[in-house]
């Protein structure tokens, strides 16, 4: 499907691996997220026997790199190669790191990525200095750009992710019917940081405010869909292939937008019941129950609409690799089961 902009109920991965779908998304840009591992290594390098097994923990749990590989994308796709692009596609994938080890200090995650977390290991102390430290390494590479424009937006993301984390505090552990209060969590928590990967992308690759713009926007929708279906395989997958315990979010008091569609549809009684699971985190029976109200496909379907507005913000610009791969990625973030 090479030069077209699937449609809904197309999918070109369809019978083709994750892993072969995110490799064929990636080639046009394998050479730059392979240089991207060296600049992280140099980078994080440390005398200090302590700090070199920190790092070396960072640098060895890293996950699929989607952050990373959406920026250079995003700056091919603008017609630049330069240097930049290497300090903004590091800074969001540190920032993104950084954020999930203060996550898992909150949550008391003991494993992310089937590995140890750095505060199941280190303790709650050096994990968040730990996170601390990647943030201002992040910011540290965005100033060495030099760019106003690119540094604000990745900044703005960084605040709308504070903010996220404290409204999740204050609604996190009550069960609501508002999708409003979760939509402001997700777009602040995930989807600002891919949407300045994606405009910072662009706009180190010498495209204009313009482009920044069209694709940001994409990138605030493409985040949307990917935390849902996050959201929704931390009740559905197994976790093995997770790489985490399932239900972390219930367990952890989160109320997801599967939890919200069962809530809003039940009647007293159910409800009641519901709540009552969510509170104690019973995985098995709100799994069922959440199969039964349709409340899962409800999700999905949610993400979907999203991922097709990200596909349609695509259709207007010239075909080509980067572009292709951009929908491929955007077809991976609702097909995935890990």
């Amino acid at each position: 499907m090479r030069g077209r902009i699937p449609r809904p109920g197309d999918s070109f991965l369809r019978g083709v691996t994750e892993d072969a779908a995110l490799a064929s998304a990636y080639a046009p840009v394998r050479e730059d997220l392979e240089r991207l591992q060296e600049l992280l290594r140099d980078e994080l390098a440390a005398h200090d026997p302590f700090l070199r097994e920190l790092t070396s923990h960072v640098l060895q749990t890293r996950g699929k790199m989607v952050r990373p590989a959406l920026a250079f994308l995003c700056a091919r796709l603008a017609g630049g190669t330069g240097p930049h692009r290497d300090l903004v596609a590091a800074a969001v994938e540190l920032i993104h790191v950084a954020s999930l080890i203060h996550d898992d200090v909150i949550d008391e995650a003991d494993r992310r990525r089937g590995h140890v977390t750095p505060n199941a290991r280190w303790g709650n102390h050096v994990a968040v200095l730990l996170g601390d430290y990647l943030f201002s390494k992040a910011f540290h590479m965005l100033a060495r750009i030099g760019r106003d424009d690119v540094a604000s937006r990745v900044a703005f993301a960084t605040v709308r992710m504070s903010q996220a984390e404290l409204l999740q505090v204050k609604y996190g552990t009550t069960p609501h019917t508002d999708e409003s209060v979760y939509f402001a969590i997700v777009e602040g928590k995930t989807a600002q940081l891919v949407s300045s990967a994606c405009a910072g992308g662009v706009l180190v690759g010498g495209g204009n405010g313009d482009l920044a713009d069209r694709l940001g926007e994409f990138g605030l929708h493409w985040g949307v869909a990917f935390q849902i279906t996050d959201d929704t395989l931390d009740l559905t997958s197994d976790p093995e292939v997770l790489g985490k315990p399932i239900g972390s979010d219930v367990r952890g008091g989160k109320v997801t937008l599967p939890l919200i569609h069962a809530l809003r549809q039940a009647d007293q009684e159910d409800r009641k019941r519901l709540e009552g699971w969510i509170r104690t985190g019973q995985l098995e029976p709100l799994r069922k129950a959440l199969e039964r109200s349709g409340s899962l496909a409800y999700a999905l379907d949610v993400a979907r609409q999203h991922a097709q507005r990200a596909l349609q913000i695509l259709e207007g610009l010239p075909p080509g690799p980067e572009r292709d791969s951009l929908a491929t990625l955007t077809e991976f973030v609702v097909s995935r089961r890990h």
